[in-house]
């Protein structure tokens, strides 16, 4: 495990108290631990952003190349015709 490196950040005061409060209200070890939880949220809505992207980008592919194979389902083939007969 890395350990932590300290930096420098300036807040706006009406941030600090709420980070100080939330840690008092959740029993955080700390400003650090609540800056940590916060930016750590933020990775995952940023993962989850990206993800969901590639994903639509991926479906479009996907519609692309089922409505490709469709077309292509029976070339060649005459229609099938319903019937009742046992194979």
């Amino acid at each position: 495990m890395q350990l932590a490196q300290k930096i420098s950040v300036s807040l706006d005061p009406s941030i600090l108290g709420f980070i100080d409060q939330y840690a008092a209200n959740h029993a955080a070890k700390g400003r650090s631990a609540v800056v940590a939880k916060a930016l750590l949220l933020l990775q995952r809505t940023e993962q989850e952003r990206d993800l969901s992207a590639a994903y639509a980008q991926s479906a479009e592919q996907d519609q692309q190349i089922a409505a490709e194979f469709d077309a292509t389902l029976n070339d060649g083939l005459a229609p099938l015709k319903a019937t009742h007969e046992t194979w």
